[in-house]
């Protein structure tokens, strides 16, 4: 047992060293990325200081005029398709922008991009290809984008504004290809998620605002994937089992939503504003101030462009642009919904984009007519197709919204739609009071002084956004910083107070069946594994198959669903189970997560794609075996023996059967316990009082002639067909001046107990986590579970002290168990930080942040005390040591000690907890991942 006592800086280096080793195999497998990246700060920063010592002028380093590229696509055209002088010198300039950023905060976001975009190709491409899948794409995307913006110029001759717009690349352009050929070597998720998120931002881009260098991005990255598509070959690998089309067509339309949401504010934020969405986005959010320049327009220019150009070229201001933020973060609140297949957000887009439709109408069919021009004159510059531009978009997707409304069955509670109406309601009566009450109050901070009607006249403008409010004649105008901020805030608060309501409504939310949760504790009888009992506790909701004859306890947690271990019920069912309950979560547009596993279903998982991290192992006995002769049960003969000359034996029965004082000190033992630790009592997987109280769960406790409840273990039941045929570990506690080896003793008797009865296969001491892992096991070569699990080895070291997960191991050890790995499995490796949160809260849905800086703070100095005293203990020849070395282990197994002098002082008297130390394993992994 030497190896559970080595000191804690050995330890540490040890599993320093491993992380350290990890870092380096990552920086070997991606050095392209890095050193891509690494290459692109240092020349920009030359380049920079190159143009600072020869003053080049900030315009000509940003690029050069699309002017310069379109002439000679002409004479070119114009002389047979002679190739012209300096075309060739100019396109070596611009695919010299590549390379070149225009300052700081773009050098950052690019290079993070760069970075992010080969670490996901190199691994998939190899770094040749990844370097010729990036220069072929940017090349012909660069070319490709010079076509597009020449067929855009002879369709829109009058554009010559359009001529002017600098024409520059930047280095995302370089890489994206190398992104999209990667997607044809990745699996299916990874497939679905680089083109949903790669596609949607560049056609965002594209269409909002015309930038030519987007369109030469966005050829590249179709030229990407074709170059990956035709080295990969066919794709034959099946879809993932869950995936159907109800995801797929949510997340297309969620992507959709997402687009018309962030729209307006690419268009405001972009320098160049000649995008086919571009109308739409500045429609629906920055606008000129008022209509004169319309009206101007429509009066002396003869050109059929008024309506197309009006508003396209305005600067933005900051005011304007701070007034979107809050109906963007509507709009992507919705678009979350959507995604997630929330009813609410679908039938709040349905309103939401057929008011842009309604409000287009009005703005275009029935203004021109208020303006006097004349609805004719209207159309004949530009209104039809200026209206069809604005208006088609958002009602073919409201139309598709409503076609696809079966796709989105997450209901809101009726009762969270009823008041959440309300509050919209009373906010809209209060804001609208405001606004007339102030505006009566100070009319001097208008021009012209408005009158109570006009005020009112007025209002219904205030709620709408900028664009849309600023294209109808305004009837007064604000005169003072006052009366700005009177026009602006109300619609800002209103639609502020509409966010909140959203959100509430599309919180993650099951109710709780009572039905549900009987049926499920009756199915648990019906057969099991070894932790299946757990699922019978509180705060788990279940899922149950087509059949009835089996089920899956779950949680809701961040968008996770959350599995209490496996399937139970018709053990013929559990494989089905896996992929049914998948699907489930996938309509749901949940990530299903099975936590605490066994080998069967995590290969079963492995199988079809998901990643699969072991967490611990499970120690089982078998009682019809047990026996304690020879040296290595020396502890256990031990503390049998003690017991019998210290004059206390074992009890067993069930809480509620048990006598009230016992009852009493029973609770009085766990509280004792729970006031020494310094973060709250675990939940989830790890039983406490509460479930003691269920009549199936058996209690045994160890008593003194004197009455006196000296320590108490509870076992969980495991069924097969009604019978029980096995018990497993939950609840362990001890007084903290119980004798030593008083939980050997319990575990042994409980042991002997089941092997004279004769009736039981295994006795589970639960698991062991974060100890006895195997990195190596059951990883096929993966190097992230390795990874993650070599974190969680230097997690597990630095957290020894405060809940002894080797002093745990070990303590179990000296039963001669059997190891049985369990794991954590999980479909999508980008959703690790979820996971983890949600674990997290899972076990620890009470956690303060100052009780864990509390508990982080007590670590390190009660470590060096309590592996002093394991060292001491464990070199001793006594068997007295012996015996406070063994209890010792023991002990610290669920201690977290509040200071170093309680550490040193209670040393041999700390008290145990099994479950403590198996939440606080469940803790780790999450926080790691």
């Amino acid at each position: 047992m030497s190896a559970a006592h080595v000191g804690p800086s050995t330890m540490e280096k040890s599993a320093i060293s491993v992380l350290v080793d990890d870092l380096k195999h990552w920086l070997r497998s991606h050095m392209l990325a890095v050193s891509t990246t690494l290459t692109l700060i240092v020349v920009n920063l030359i380049v920079w200081l190159v143009y600072a010592l020869l003053r080049v002028p900030k315009a000509r380093r940003t690029g050069q005029p699309l002017s310069d590229f379109l002439s000679h696509s002409s004479s070119t055209l114009q002389h047979g398709g002679a190739r012209q002088p300096g075309l060739i010198e100019q396109f070596i300039k611009l695919l010299i922008s590549l390379f070149i950023t225009v300052g700081p905060l773009q050098l950052i976001a690019d290079s993070a991009l760069v970075l992010l975009i080969l670490c996901i190709a190199e691994p998939r491409l190899g770094r040749r290809r990844t370097i010729e899948a990036s220069l072929i794409s940017a090349i012909g995307g660069a070319a490709a984008g010079l076509l597009i913006c020449f067929g855009i110029h002879q369709l829109q001759s009058h554009w010559t504004w359009f001529m002017r717009v600098p024409m520059s690349l930047n280095p995302v352009v370089l890489v994206v290809g190398a992104l999209t050929a990667a997607g044809s070597f990745s699996n299916l998720l990874w497939r679905r998620r680089i083109n949903l998120i790669g596609y949607t931002s560049l056609i965002l881009l594209v269409l909002y605002t015309g930038n030519p260098g987007n369109y030469c991005a966005l050829a590249a990255a179709l030229i990407g994937q074709l170059v990956g598509r035709i080295w990969h070959g066919p794709i034959t690998d099946r879809a993932l089992a869950g995936r159907r089309s109800s995801y797929e067509t949510r997340h297309l339309l969620g992507a959709i939503s997402t687009v018309l949401a962030l729209g307006p504010l690419v268009t405001a934020s972009s320098k160049v504003k000649a995008g086919v969405f571009t109308p739409l986005g500045m429609f629906m959010g920055p606008g000129p101030a008022g209509t004169d320049h319309l009206s101007s327009c429509l009066k002396t220019n003869t050109a059929a462009s008024c309506y197309a150009q009006y508003g396209l070229t305005r600067p933005v201001s900051a005011t304007t642009f701070i007034s979107l933020l809050v109906p963007t973060a509507v709009m992507l609140a919705v678009s979350w919904g959507i995604y997630h297949g929330r009813r609410v957000a679908a039938m709040t887009s349905m309103v939401l984009n057929g008011l842009t439709v309604v409000l287009a109408l009005v703005y275009y069919l029935l203004v021109p007519i208020t303006l006097g021009e004349g609805l004719a004159k209207a159309v004949r510059h530009g209104a039809i197709p200026s209206l069809l531009v604005i208006a088609l978009p958002p009602l073919i997707f409201a139309y598709c919204i409503g076609h696809y409304l079966r796709y989105f069955p997450v209901r809101t509670k009726p009762s969270r739609l009823r008041i959440g109406s309300l509050v919209i309601v009373i906010g809209w009566f209060a804001t609208a009071a405001f606004y007339l009450f102030c505006v009566t109050l100070s009319p001097g901070s208008f021009k012209p002084q408005p009158t109570f009607n006009m005020a009112l006249a007025e209002l219904p403008t205030r709620y709408l956004t900028n664009g849309v409010a600023n294209r109808f004649r305004p009837r007064f105008s604000a005169r003072t910083f006052t009366g700005l901020v009177i026009n602006n805030s109300v619609g800002f608060i209103f639609w502020f107070i509409v966010l909140i309501v959203l959100l509430s409504w599309m919180r993650s939310s099951v109710l709780q069946n009572e039905d549900e949760r009987l049926k499920a504790n009756a199915l648990v009888e019906t057969g099991g594994e070894s932790m299946t009992f757990m699922t019978t506790w509180e705060g788990n909701n279940y899922w149950f198959s087509s059949t009835g004859h089996s089920a899956i306890a779950y949680r809701v947690l961040h968008g996770i669903a959350l599995t209490t271990t496996g399937p139970f019920g018709d053990p013929d069912e559990y494989i089905s189970d896996l992929h049914e309950f998948w699907h489930y979560c996938t309509e749901h547009s949940w990530s299903p997560v099975f936590y605490s596993v066994h080998k069967p279903q995590r290969d079963e998982l492995v199988a079809h794609g998901w990643t699969s991290l072991e967490v611990g192992s499970e120690m089982v006995v078998t009682p019809s075996t047990w026996e304690t002769r020879g040296k290595k049960w020396q502890d256990i003969r031990t503390a049998i023996n003690k017991a019998k000359k210290s004059n206390y034996h074992d009890e067993l029965s069930t809480f509620n059967d048990a006598p009230w004082d016992v009852q009493s000190q029973i609770v009085a033992i766990s509280e004792q316990w729970a006031e020494l630790k310094a973060l709250p009592e675990m939940k989830f997987t790890l039983g406490g009082l509460d479930e003691l109280r269920d009549p199936r769960v058996a209690l045994l406790y160890a008593i003194d002639a004197e009455g006196t409840v000296l320590g108490v273990t509870s076992w969980m039941p495991t069924y097969r067909e009604g019978k029980v045929v096995g018990w497993t570990l939950d609840f362990m506690r001890h007084r903290t001046d119980a004798p030593n080896g008083i939980m050997e003793f319990l575990i042994a008797r409980m042991a002997e107990r089941l092997r004279d009865e004769g009736e039981v296969e295994f006795m589970s001491l639960s698991a062991a986590p974060l100890a006895g892992m195997n990195p190596e096991r059951d990883n096929q070569g993966e190097t992230t579970p390795q990874i993650l699990q070599h974190a969680l080895q230097l997690v597990a070291d630095l957290m020894e002290p405060a809940y002894g997960f080797k002093s745990l191991f070990f303590f179990k050890k000296k039963f001669q168990p059997s190891e049985h790995p369990v794991y954590i499995c999980y479909p999508d490796p980008a959703q690790l930080v979820q996971i983890g949160l949600a674990v997290v809260q899972a076990y620890l849905p009470d956690l303060k942040a100052s009780q864990a800086l509390d508990a982080l703070k007590s670590l390190r100095p009660a470590k060096s005390e309590k592996d002093n005293a394991d060292s001491t203990n464990h070199t001793s020849e006594k068997n007295k040591a012996k015996e406070a070395s063994a209890d010792k282990a023991n002990g610290s197994t669920a201690t977290a000690e509040p200071s170093p002098m309680i550490a040193a002082a209670d040393a041999q008297k700390q008290p145990a907890d099994l479950p403590a130390a198996q939440a606080a394993a469940s803790t780790e992994t999450s926080e790691t991942n």
